[in-house]
């Protein structure tokens, strides 16, 4: 008999009205967790908003700080690190505040992708990308910055990390049984994950790199589960975490039960997590439906495992109002990859019925194995 995992992911076009590419869009949301791997009580966080951080400062205050996009496009503090903070262990956020970044470069641009640390000496340091163009190319590097209220922060004037032969982007570090750990993803068609460590959490050497693979990404944080487990929560097919003893060795990915990407996992009690992660785009004419998800209808055989004589049969809502006045289904396609990325088969179906719309496959002629 077969074994086929079929990991299922919808991308949906409307004809008119979607933007691509606009990171300003997407807010930040919030979630709960008694396991660190079913969230709920989902919330908005800060709108605007991605990549963020989330640490525990000496005196028991937790800060964030995320890349802000503060409207309107190219205002002063558009495009800026931010920071928020709470006083009562995550129930409630101070509003958001850039920071301001002391004796940085003026031939740098702007900070992005902060990390945050809380040094041995009780300072907040963060840790970010530059660069010297507006493009991803390989003046990007890793620095950082030292701070006493998290929000003034003084340049240190040393790279922390770089290549020289591609960018280095979205730092996480965290000090774990007395080493610090400092890993961005991997770039320019490399999936392994750039490692290095300290002890001092500011001089850092180039360890091997930690083995990754093409469905998950390192752009994420670190988690310290307990003293025996550090994990890394990151993104693949929804957000997911992988577990080390040592920050070296490191686990498959599990899953946890959100839809997002960048998440900021922290412990805020012995049974209760707090996420902070990149959502989805919010809408920006009433041509966008924010609510397709609760209105789509997947028929057949979910979840997995999938039976290969089983056909899967995606329907969506009839596009009248609120859906998408005047606008029209862009279409559906449904591709088909093995492991290694191949493309096993492609399927557009344009068939409609009274408005709704469904794409099928017959999984019948697939060899045992996990597909995407």
């Amino acid at each position: 008999m077969k074994n086929i995992l079929i990991f299922l992911i919808l991308a949906i076009l409307i004809n008119e009205g979607l933007s691509q590419g606009q990171p300003w869009r997407q807010p930040l949301k919030i979630c709960t967790s008694s396991d660190g791997i079913n969230f709920s009580y989902f919330q908005t966080f800060q709108d605007s908003a991605g990549v963020p951080c989330v640490t525990r400062l000496p005196n028991g205050d937790l800060i964030s700080a995320f890349q802000w996009f503060r409207q309107p496009v190219g205002s002063p503090t558009w495009d800026r690190v931010a920071v928020k903070f709470s006083h009562d262990n995550g129930l409630n956020w101070t509003q958001p505040q850039p920071v301001i970044m002391n004796g940085f470069p003026q031939n740098f641009t702007r900070p992005f992708d902060p990390a945050l640390a809380v040094t041995d000496s009780g300072k907040i340091r963060m840790f970010y990308s530059s660069e010297l163009n507006l493009i991803l190319d390989t003046s990007i590097n890793t620095y950082s910055a030292v701070s006493d209220d998290g929000i003034n922060y003084t340049f240190e004037g040393n790279v922390i990390f770089s290549l020289s032969d591609r960018p280095v982007i979205d730092p996480a570090v965290i000090k774990f049984n007395n080493l610090w750990h400092l890993v961005n993803p991997g770039t320019a068609g490399n999936n392994n994950v750039y490692h290095n460590v300290s002890n001092n959490g500011i001089d850092f050497s180039r360890a091997p790199d930690i083995i990754s693979d093409m469905y998950h990404s390192w752009t994420g944080n670190f988690l310290i589960f307990d003293p025996n487990e550090l994990r890394f929560y990151g993104s693949g097919m929804g957000i997911c975490y992988s577990s080390s003893p040592n920050g070296g060795m490191w686990s498959s990915f599990a899953g946890t039960n959100v839809m997002g990407g960048d998440p900021a996992v922290i412990k805020t009690g012995d049974n209760n997590f707090l996420m902070i992660y990149t959502g989805p785009p919010n809408p920006v004419s009433v041509n966008e439906n924010v609510s397709v998800s609760e209105n789509f209808k997947l028929h057949q055989n979910y979840p997995n495992p999938f039976n290969p004589q089983s056909v899967i049969s995606y329907e969506l809502p009839p596009l009248n109002p609120p859906f998408a006045k005047g606008g029209t289904w862009g279409g559906a396609k449904l591709i088909v990859y093995d492991v290694l990325g191949n493309e096993i088969a492609t399927l557009v179906n344009e068939k409609q019925n009274a408005g709704s719309y469904s794409a099928e496959f017959d999984g019948s002629g697939l060899s045992s194995g996990v597909y995407f």
